[in-house]
């Protein structure tokens, strides 16, 4: 089975890369920007079949798909964070709406028949009502950023995709995801790896933080690259499914769990840098739907997510 996946270098794609080629019989190509980071994804080089471009560049997918020939399809490129989303509006619905028209366009021309998954997220609710946590793929979606739009338009397309032209398209919301090779834009990756610049003396021994108020629900990139393909394999297309853990964790109670694990002694302390124009209070996702369609269920909980992140950043930084 040939398998093509976008954004390799991203959050996830480098782990769903790792846990595609340890299922048998498995081709996996991957759709890679030429100007990205090679370094999350050097063990794979020799692994995996790359094919670079842009994914706002409708010709170079095109060539892709043409080439590949996938019958398995991850969507994972996207510009990813809500909070580059206010400084570049434009540029995050470009990416994320019109390249994912523009893959399913060659799909549509190439592999009509292939699975077809794209990502979506949980910002697409938006500010959640506390009586209406967990959230159902039930509730309205009202994001409040301009990649909460930007992923709300491409998940509609997707699914316009397959009420038109019959693709077999299965999007997934997915709550925060977190592991190693992510950098340090997410809230636990910056907060692990001030703590090993200050460990390592290369950052005062102040930690910066944002708001410590919200509350998320996390899971591990892993997890997510598991469910992933359980999905693909097992989900209705058509349909659109919550990924995460089913559990929220307060932003304050994770730099705590950094703090107490740090070697040094540091202060931590509110930047107003870090601050977002809106912040949902807490973003909570009922996975019912996942886990009774693919049997899949989470196994790496946040201690461990902060444990392995320490480690990581103490190893990258001290290189």
């Amino acid at each position: 089975m040939r398998v093509l996946l976008t954004g390799l270098t991203g959050p996830v794609g480098s782990f769903l890369a790792d846990y595609l080629l340890t299922l048998p019989a498995v081709e996996v190509h991957a759709f890679k920007r030429w100007r990205s980071d090679p370094r999350p994804i050097a063990h794979l080089l020799e692994r995996v079949t790359i094919h670079e471009g842009d994914i706002e560049d409708p010709f170079a997918i095109d060539r892709a798909i043409a080439k590949a020939a996938p019958e398995r399809i991850f969507h994972l490129a996207a510009q990813s964070y809500p909070s580059a989303s206010w400084e570049a509006p434009i540029h995050t619905l470009r990416v994320n709406v019109e390249g994912t028209v523009n893959l399913l366009e060659a799909v549509r021309r190439h592999v009509p028949t292939a699975r077809v998954h794209i990502a979506g997220t949980s910002a697409q609710y938006g500010t959640v009502a506390p009586e209406a946590i967990p959230i159902g793929e039930t509730h309205p979606m009202r994001p409040g950023s301009p990649y909460g739009v930007s992923k709300v338009a491409a998940e509609l397309t997707g699914l316009q995709y397959h009420d038109n032209f019959g693709l077999h398209v299965v999007v997934t919301r997915s709550f925060n995801h977190v592991g190693p090779r992510q950098g340090d834009r997410c809230s636990i990756q910056t907060f692990c790896r001030q703590m090993a610049a200050i460990e390592l003396g290369l950052q005062e021994p102040i930690l910066r933080v944002g708001n410590l108020e919200p509350r998320r629900d996390f899971t591990h990139t892993r997890d997510v690259a598991r469910a992933l393909w359980l999905l693909l394999e097992h989900g209705q297309p058509g349909e659109v499914y919550n990924l995460c853990s089913g559990q929220a964790t307060r932003i304050g109670d994770i730099v705590q769990m950094v703090v107490e694990r740090g070697r040094v002694p540091v202060e931590v302390q509110i930047d107003p840098a870090r601050l977002r124009p809106s912040d949902e209070p807490i973003l909570r996702g009922d996975n019912s739907k996942l886990c009774a369609a693919t049997g899949w269920k989470p196994t790496i909980g946040m201690v461990e997510i902060v444990e392995e992140l320490l480690a990581y950043w103490r190893m990258e930084l001290a290189r």
